[in-house]
């Protein structure tokens, strides 16, 4: 019986191997072109289908291959406003300041002569001072406050950089610490190891003075013995602790700096999914790097300072309950120049690699969506390498279909003009 069942179980498995679709002709097939990403277009009927992608999700992360990628921010925008507007996100959390975009923010007064220079001073400038960003951060976010569904700003990065983590942190962690009658508060140590530190953590290369705030952060956490790990001082405090050892790590010449620094991203954003907004959906806005997920999948997986990659969207995904209701969309672009806005020198991206994901997309066509979830869905197992621009303006080979959930390109990349605010 198992002889005569052994050719049909063969005709199967060629047939099953026939009917795995290619990623080439997948994208020749299934790509949706799309025609405009200017942000004043209110038609959202061309977006629709990466609606229908992303489907019941609860957090859509928005990549970019350089933080001065002006059509990717222009895509962004109309892509937070489609969003917003059709499919209930009401949070849009940025690479930036945890401290200053969660509980400066909370305080904030909505309105417009005040949300305007909040955001500006508390958003890395990168974006803040991109003329293609300026439609969404000075008109169209405190618009949102004249309208029936608010869209509420948050970051989950940890490092401190915000004018209001500059002007508040040391005094809200003071009286935190204090509250809870920490004896470390009353010494020396304290007011010379961390709070004279803090304003300067980031940017400090003082690798003793480092320590010594690791150390203090250390004794801290003793005294506080903290077991509600669900407020968001916990979660500062944290962030602070794994900024300060990666700043040490770099310092060290250490290699995992990068990685401390996402690790601690992905707990952020958790702690926002889960305990401050567990009731809504979030847009996260970050570089490709961060976002992706399975950065193993890339050969030669290294930054371009080298050290490993191990991502916050790796981090992040780790976890099956939130990787299933998550969905990763990178940025991609043919040509072009790009170069981050407060920085004058520009650079042209690498060209198309012979038969690479760009090439696969007619050059007539300004801009496409490709869901790469439907691809793995529908091609189980296939986990080809092929060619993509897929972090950065350049070529890497990987796995693309399984690191990201879809790919928006861009056939012409240009770098921001600055906004003088």
């Amino acid at each position: 019986m198992l002889n005569r069942l052994l050719p049909f179980v063969f005709i199967l498995i060629i047939f099953s191997s026939c009917a795995q679709k290619d990623i080439k002709l997948f994208v020749a097939e299934e790509r949706i072109d799309i025609q405009t990403i200017s942000p004043d277009s209110t038609d959202f009927s061309e977006l629709q289908a990466i609606g229908k992608a992303i489907g019941n999700s609860r957090v859509v992360m928005l990549g970019e291959q350089d933080h001065g990628d002006s059509p990717t921010f222009l895509a962004k925008t109309r892509l937070v406003k489609y969003l917003h507007e059709q499919k209930g996100f009401n949070v849009l959390a940025f690479e930036s300041d945890f401290f200053a975009l969660n509980e400066g923010w909370d305080r904030l007064e909505k309105q417009k002569s005040k949300i305007d220079p909040f955001l500006l001073n508390n958003i890395f400038s990168i974006w803040t001072k991109c003329n293609s960003c300026d439609d969404l951060f000075y008109h169209y976010v405190s618009k949102t406050f004249s309208d029936k569904k608010p869209l509420i700003i948050s970051g989950f990065d940890n490092q401190v950089h915000g004018l209001y983590s500059r002007e508040k942190l040391k005094t809200f962690l003071d009286n935190y610490l204090k509250s809870k009658k920490i004896n470390y508060t009353n010494s020396k140590k304290y007011k010379i190891d961390f709070l004279s530190f803090i304003d300067s953590i980031t940017y400090n290369k003082n690798l003793q003075k480092q320590r010594n705030f690791k150390e203090a952060l250390q004794q801290i956490n003793r005294e506080l013995s903290v077991t509600d790990t669900t407020t968001f001082e916990t979660m500062l405090l944290k962030s602070l602790n794994a900024l300060t050892k990666s700043e040490i790590s770099f310092l060290s010449k250490g290699s995992d700096y990068n990685q401390i620094r996402d690790k601690q991203m992905a707990e952020n954003l958790k702690w926002l999914l889960k305990y401050k907004f567990p009731k809504e959906k979030i847009i996260v806005w970050a570089h490709n790097a961060h976002i992706l997920k399975h950065p193993e999948l890339i050969k030669k997986s290294k930054r371009p300072n080298g050290d490993e990659m191990k991502t916050m969207g790796n981090f992040f995904t780790a976890d099956q309950q939130l990787n299933e209701q998550t969905y990763i969309l990178g940025f991609n672009s043919r040509v072009g120049t790009s170069g981050i806005v407060t920085i004058d020198k520009k650079y042209p991206a690498d060209p198309p690699a012979k038969n690479s994901f760009e090439t696969w997309i007619p050059e007539t066509v300004p801009y496409s969506f490709v869901n790469f979830k439907q691809f793995r869905e529908e091609n189980p197992g296939n986990k080809k390498h092929f060619l993509m621009k897929g972090v950065y303006h350049f070529t890497d080979s990987a796995s693309w279909t399984d690191i990201y959930d879809g790919i928006f390109y861009i056939r012409e990349m240009y770098p921001c003009a600055l906004v003088v605010k």
